[in-house]
This record gives structure tokens, sequence and C-alpha cells, in this order.
């Protein structure tokens, strides 16, 4: 079997014409001239054809706690005709207070909110001021989202539900998933959900290959999270998820599938210290670093609850933590802090407080938005199963964890 394709350090992931439109935000911009569907859309199904334009246009992506990188993915997608479900229960604006994000400010937000409780709620009662100002971040960021595309007016929507009381059958009726800031073990039961779903899907009486190769591919599970100049993010495309290369203008290969496939599921099961790959002999320092937040944030809550410690208190909670973390995943310190990226855990606390910033965001956010476009259209090889971003040299590449 041809080996997985699999990029070294220090690389630069192509361009493809997708993200040719992605990465200039400009998808789908709503001009005086372009009302109408083809006007609007006119760049794009050009680009990549009228067929792939129709699926995007029928697809939903659901966003799981927002963060400023799948803000990102999630501007460049409505532009481009995706319709977005919000999940975010969080507290507004406290949650979203220090996110960098170029369409959902929290402080102007706030302003605007504030401002619209004051002159539609003059003369009336405190509960129904209450009810004008949104108090999770899905239902402050619903008419943000709106505005970017008027065209998907009616098939948006926000989920303001607890993730936790969210049933497991809730997330394969969307096309992909796109979270941040969840834990591993949220992760993993959305994961597992997915696959419980195509299974059971799998099982109907009359099910052959073939079907399985023309039907609607399998929900696309996206984790990632920037942290200072770096990013990371988990790609599962789903087990049955078909696709065909790109080999020039025009031209498409035969039907592929993803090979070898490793769940959302297995990745995370799989043990730190075993993480190598063809250029990487030892696990991904990137990799570890989004690994060792995702757990540190899981124990925290979010960066709330950390308001009321001093700098001190913070900087030696997290070092001691990280220690213990290390210890507990057989991982030394010289994994994530190497002579090339020395590594302070004291200066790392300040990154797990504030993790984002705006640059890594929209270009980590464009790459993603390319590969859900991937997805959606089953054309293009897909980044096969973690991206690792290095905003000190701009290197965007892929990493292939074997379960």
């Amino acid at each position: 079997p041809k080996e997985p394709t699999e990029s070294p350090p220090n690389t630069i992931l192509p361009v493809n014409r997708h993200q040719q439109v992605l990465l200039t935000s400009h998808a789908a911009k709503m001009t005086p001239k372009a009302t109408s569907y083809d006007d609007v859309y006119d760049r794009q199904i050009r680009l990549w054809g009228i067929d792939a334009q129709q699926r995007m246009s029928k697809a939903r992506v659901l966003y799981i706690r927002l963060s400023g990188v799948t803000c990102e993915i999630m501007k460049n997608l409505v532009l481009a005709g995706v319709a977005a479900v919000v999940c975010d229960d969080r507290p507004y604006p406290e949650a979203v207070r220090e996110m960098p994000c170029s369409f959902f400010s929290a402080e102007e937000m706030e302003a605007n909110v504030a401002g619209k409780s004051k002159s539609d709620g003059e003369g009336e009662p405190d509960a129904k001021k209450a009810r004008l100002t949104p108090s999770t971040v899905a239902a402050a960021i619903e008419k943000k989202v709106e505005e970017l595309n008027p065209l998907l007016n009616g098939r948006n929507g926000i989920e303001e539900r607890a993730l936790s009381s969210i049933p497991d059958d809730y997330f394969a009726q969307f096309d992909a998933i796109v979270a941040s800031r969840l834990s591993v073990e949220e992760s993993k039961r959305i994961s597992n959900a997915l696959q419980k779903s195509m299974r059971d899907k799998e099982q109907k009486p009359g099910k052959n290959i073939d079907d399985v190769k023309t039907a609607k591919n399998e929900t696309l599970f996206i984790i990632t999270d920037t942290f200072g100049f770096d990013g990371c993010a988990h790609l599962d495309f789903g087990r049955n998820h078909f696709y065909r290369r790109e080999l020039g203008k025009d031209k498409l290969s035969d039907v592929m599938g993803i090979d070898p496939y490793v769940s959302l599921s297995d990745m995370l099961n799989t043990p730190l210290a075993d993480v190598k790959g063809k250029w990487d002999k030892v696990p991904p320092r990137i990799l570890l670093l989004h690994r060792l937040l995702m757990d540190y944030w899981a124990g925290i809550g979010d960066s709330n609850n950390l308001r009321g410690k001093g700098d001190k208190q913070r900087h030696r909670e997290f070092v001691i933590f990280a220690e213990n973390w290390l210890e507990v995943n057989k991982i030394s310190m010289e994994a994530i802090s190497t002579e090339s990226e020395p590594l302070d855990l004291e200066h790392f606390a300040d990154i797990a407080r504030y993790p984002e910033i705006s640059p890594v965001n929209a270009v980590l956010g464009g790459v993603l938005g390319n590969e859900v476009i991937k997805a959606l259209t089953g054309k293009g090889e897909p980044a096969n199963n973690i991206l690792l971003f290095n905003g000190f040299d701009g290197g965007c590449r892929s990493f292939l964890l074997r379960g």
C-alpha cells in the first residue's frame, strides 16, 4: 500500500485552489450588485464548479465553544455559503472577553448590547431588560453570523444547552464539527458517538461498498486550538470518507479512501510517549503542548477561574500541574523545550491563560477552512490526521498519528 502523505518539519502545506478563495476572506461578500445566489458565489462556482458549491450550500457545520481560530474558520465558511450552528453555553461576555476575532469583538458587542438594552428597555421592568441582553456566547454571536451572509438567513442556528446535556445522536446530523477548548473525555465522547452513528447506518440491510462510496461522507470532526505562535488540530474525516485527488486543472483521480484511518478517540487514547512519525523520532513538541493545555483547561474550567489569583500563585500552580502531567505521560522536559525552541513553564503559564494571537488564528483558520471544504466537496486529499502550525517560520505540516 502507498505510504500515507506526511510532511517533514519546517514545511508549508501547499495552497490549493480552494484556499485561494478562503484565505482572501472575501468569497461571498455582499455588494450592491451581488444579491442573488449566482452573483454572490460566481467566483467560487467558476473555481470549483456548481456541484461543489451546491454541496456546500446544503451543508451545516457545528461550532462547539468558540475561540479565535474557530471564529476564523466560521467566518470563512459562512462567507463561502456554509451554514453555521454555534453551540456555546459559556457566559457572555466573560468567556470571550480576551478572544481575538476580526468580526466578533466582545467589547464592541457588549457596548452594542448595553445601548440596545437602554433604548429598547426604557421604562421596562428589569426582567424584560434581562431578556434583551444575551447571556451566552451562542446568543451573542447569532446576529453577527447572520450579517456575514444574508443568503444563509434561516439556516444558521444556535444551541445553548450545556455540552454534557446534549444527547449523543445530536452530532451526526452535521456535515462537520469544529471545536475548541474541549477536554479529552468530551472529545472522545463526540468521536465515539459519530462512529456509532456510522456503524448503525452500515448495518442497515442491503448496504454494500458502492452504496457507501456514493453516499454523503461522514461527519468531519476537528479539534483545534492556538497557543502563542503555535497551533494544533486533530482531524477525523471518518472511516468511510472518500475523495478524489486533484491532478491538475479539471482533472481528478479515481475515488480514494482514508488510509490508514485512525479515529479521533483512538488518537487521544494513544500514549503520547509512543507517538512517533516518519520525520519525528520523538513526539512533536506542538502536539505535546496542545494536549498539555487541553488537560489544563479542562482542570480549571476556563480562564475566569484564575481572575482572583495573582501571577505568582497562578504561575506556581501551572508549573506544578505541567510537571505532574509530564511525569504521568512519561514525557521529558527536553521534549517540549529544545535548544532551538526553549520553553519556560512560568512564561507558558501566561500563554495558557491568554493563548491566542490574531495572525496565528487567521492563518490556521484558513488552512482548516480549506480542510472542511475538501471534506464537503470530496475534492482534494485531506490532511490525515494532525496539523501542526509554527508561527515563527510560518510552517504548517501534517503529521500522521497512528493508533
